[in-house]
């Protein structure tokens, strides 16, 4: 199971608790914690050069402008390696585990960073080297919920998770006017050419928003409603899941409707091919709906691995990538909004960064409070073990 050897993994060192495993401290927004520093895995002292590197990254596919690599590399006259990368968190976490990757930096989500800190995959990072993250982030996700006082890992990106349609394979009402927009997964119209993402959680966690429960407050024994839902789909609309079906298949006119997130959809006029119409690519958050629904959103992180062979240069990276200049440019590439105070968001979509036909994928720092906002939460060891069990329920299609 993805995680499960990360909370059983050493015996706590400098926590005042004794021995046993590593306790994972799952925060919310209501209850943030902090998470421990412990003695066998310090951070870094203060004053240190930076290594020559080469700098290593482990990140999503095509989510690090390489030319913002390229830029970084060069200021500091070093030099780097192609990016590696994951098809999802599970396999990343399984190779960071094992030892078997030699990185310096990782791109893990927020979700996920209670039991990597609890698994001793990442190191604690000094400040001292990151005065970016105070000057330039929003204040909330530079002090978030699940790594109060960001003791291991800095901000990404922010993004929604919502829903993606062509309006040329779409009727949009179907959306935009349905009872619940999550229905449009289930629309027999739309059968062949509807897809949801190739992730557990993301998955799952539209399936139970079109039951109308939220899967992080109710008994995790209802996971299996949102498993029998998805499984539905499978003779009902032939639906397929992918990780790049919203920003590269939809372009392509694979799709006509995905699951999205919202920096996915931002990205999409670049797949286009030449000679189509790019505005017909559409966006909902559907907190926002007329007939407002549940949606995740999140925010992703970037955090350096313990036992990373340039530590040093690797705070300088994360610096490097709160700063606005480089947040802006990383941006323009990747579509995923950093949380610069220094940006408006409003102003993206005027500045050209954000197409107008897109202005809804835009992140609002309100959207975080919105009532139907979901933010998704680490799952307790027994809450994955169900989710994990629903999910193997419907790769195999029940």
């Amino acid at each position: 199971a993805i995680l499960a050897a990360c909370g059983r993994r050493e015996p706590t060192a400098g926590n005042g608790e004794g021995g046993g495993a590593p306790e994972v401290l799952i925060g919310t927004p209501e209850n943030p914690v902090q998470q421990p520093i412990f003695d066998d895995n310090p951070p870094i002292e203060s004053g240190l050069e930076p290594e020559p590197g080469p700098l290593r990254v482990y990140n999503w596919a095509d989510y690090l402008w390489p030319k913002v690599l390229k830029d970084f590399a060069k200021e500091y006259g070093i030099d780097y390696e192609p990016v590696t990368t994951f098809y999802n968190e599970e396999e990343a976490i399984r190779k960071l585990q094992t030892g078997e990757l030699k990185v310096d930096v990782w791109f893990p989500t927020g979700e996920v960073v209670s039991k990597a800190v609890a698994g001793k995959l990442l190191q604690p990072l000094n400040h001292d080297y990151i005065p970016n993250l105070q000057k330039n982030v929003w204040p909330s996700l530079a002090d978030p919920f699940y790594d109060k006082g960001s003791r291991y890992t800095v901000p990404y990106t922010v993004y929604q998770t919502g829903i993606g349609w062509r309006t040329d394979m779409v009727d949009s009402a179907d959306i935009l006017e349905a009872d619940n927009p999550w229905d449009v997964f289930w629309n027999p119209k739309y059968k062949g050419i509807a897809g949801l993402y190739d992730d557990f959680e993301e998955a799952l966690a539209a399936a139970a928003y079109r039951l109308g429960f939220d899967p992080y407050e109710e008994d995790p024994q209802r996971i299996m409603e949102a498993a029998d839902a998805l499984i539905e789909l499978v003779d009902l609309m032939n639906i397929r899941y992918t990780i790049d079906g919203a920003y590269a298949k939809l372009p392509e006119g694979k799709f006509g409707v995905h699951q999205a997130w919202s920096g996915d959809m931002v990205a999409t006029w670049w797949y286009y091919p030449k000679g189509e119409d790019p505005s017909t690519a559409q966006y909902l958050w559907p907190p926002k709906a007329p007939n407002a629904a549940r949606g995740n959103i999140a925010n992703d992180c970037i955090a350096i691995v313990r036992g990373a062979e340039h530590p040093v240069l690797a705070h300088h990276f994360l610096n490097f990538m709160l700063d606005e200049k480089h947040a802006l440019d990383n941006f323009s590439w990747v579509g995923y909004q950093p949380p610069q105070n220094g940006i408006e968001p409003d102003a993206l979509v005027e500045e050209g960064y954000v197409k107008p036909w897109l202005k809804s994928a835009v992140v609002q720092k309100e959207d975080f409070d919105e009532a139907l906002g979901v933010i998704p939460r680490q799952l307790a060891p027994e809450e994955e073990a169900v989710w994990l069990d629903a999910w193997q329920r419907v790769q195999a299609g029940g």
